[in-house]
Parts: C-alpha cells; sequence; structure tokens
C-alpha cells in the first residue's frame, strides 16, 4: 500500500538473484509505475498456482531459457516478461520462441515498462516490431502458408478504426477505452470483430496486418512495442 496516497501497489513477482539488481529494478520501475517488485528466487516461481505476470531478470538468473521452460511447465497459465540487456533480435526471438510473453529492455522508460504489462496482461506479445513480424512469418511458413486466409483489405467502422488506431500506438485495452470513453469488455469485443473481419486468429497478428495491409497507418505507428 502506498502510505501517501493509501491506495493499493500491484504485487508482482520477480525472478533475481543478483541484489544490487533487484534494488535497481525496484528502484526504477517501482514506485514509478505504481507497482511493488517481489523478489523470488526459481524454486518458488515454480510454486505459482495462479494467472500472474511473472517477470525474470536475465542479467542475473541462469540459464534462461531453461528457467523458462520450467517456469512454463510447472505454471502453464503464468505469463512470463524477460527483462534484459541484450537487444539482439535474435536473441530476443528465441526469448519469445521459449515460451515468453514479452521482452523489455532494461533500460526502458517507466511508460514503456508499464505499457508492455498491459498488453501482456491483454493477451498480446511484447517485442519489438521488427521481431515480431519475423515470428510470424515463420509460423505462417510453417503452416504452409495456406491454412487460412488473411484479407488483404477489410471495411471497419469508425469505431474500429480509432481502436485499430490505439492498438498500433501500444495501447493496452484500458489505455484505449479510457481515450474512447468506452469500458475494456467493449474495446476487446470491437479488437475480437476486427480480428474476424481480417482473418486473424490473436492480437500479434492484428497487429501486423494492420501494418501491412491496412491503406492509412497510423500516426502512432512508430511507437509500437517500443522496438524501434
Amino acid at each position: 500500500m502506498n502510505l501517501l496516497t493509501g491506495e493499493l501497489r500491484e504485487r508482482l513477482r520477480l525472478v533475481a538473484t543478483n541484489p544490487m539488481r533487484i534494488a535497481g529494478l525496484q528502484g526504477i520501475y517501482g514506485d514509478p509505475c505504481g507497482i511493488e517488485l517481489i523478489p523470488i528466487t526459481v524454486s518458488e516461481a515454480l510454486c505459482l498456482n495462479k494467472d500472474p505476470i511473472v517477470l525474470i531478470d536475465s542479467g542475473s538468473v541462469k540459464p534462461l531459457f531453461e528457467v523458462i521452460a520450467r517456469v512454463r511447465t510447472s505454471c502453464p497459465r503464468a505469463r512470463l516478461v524477460v527483462i534484459g540487456t541484450d537487444a539482439d533480435d535474435t536473441y530476443i526471438e528465441c526469448v519469445i520462441a521459449a515460451g515468453a510473453k514479452g521482452f523489455v529492455s532494461a533500460i526502458a522508460s517507466p511508460e514503456e515498462f508499464r505499457t508492455a504489462l498491459d498488453n501482456v496482461r491483454d493477451g498480446s506479445i511484447w517485442a519489438p516490431r521488427r521481431v515480431l513480424s519475423r515470428i510470424i512469418g515463420k509460423q505462417h511458413g510453417e503452416r504452409g502458408g495456406t491454412s487460412r486466409q488473411i484479407l488483404p483489405k477489410v471495411q471497419l467502422t469508425p469505431r474500429e478504426t480509432e481502436v485499430l488506431r490505439h492498438l498500433l500506438g501500444g495501447k493496452a485495452n484500458r489505455e484505449i477505452g479510457a481515450r474512447l470513453g468506452i469500458d475494456p469488455g467493449t474495446v476487446k469485443g470491437h479488437l475480437q470483430r476486427i480480428m474476424r473481419k481480417a482473418g486473424v486468429v490473436n492480437r500479434v497478428e492484428l497487429t501486423m496486418y494492420a501494418l501491412h495491409c491496412q491503406p492509412e497507418p497510423a500516426p502512432a505507428l512508430l511507437s509500437l512495442h517500443s522496438g524501434d
């Protein structure tokens, strides 16, 4: 609880072992993001029995990919977000392919960090745009490229267009709803209808579809998923 405001802060588990890195991450993302980062060990992460977002500090947790696999096996519903310093596209792609739902740079701003968490909570994958494009391209290739049709252009309502533009700006459902004066559930409904129209199956594919297929990209395009 924030002693000054009396508000309850969101509590997130952070898998990390280096005390200095833990203190640094708590200082950078704790109060500025309104969250409480609770350090836990890998063994403790394996015992989580809910559907939380779990942060993993790649700078102190080794071997990273083995830890991701173990946590996913023990807690298949957990949404893992890796905090890392390696910005190499191939490395980030491997992190996502291993099962993480997001990768955030250790030098990301508090605003970017908060947005990443909100997007992962809404069901998106948070990674640089170019990495997402590569992942989707490979997935489409593995399906033979013919399993279903992704329509090159669809007719959207004015409200659906607004929602899609905010999605491209990296906004989570809660933020989109606040900007448009609607509740997050209504935003989710709009996105589901757009996905059906476009012939895509998740928010990541919808994002990449909008980037490549919609004739009028949003002005906020370059801020997508903070990766460019």
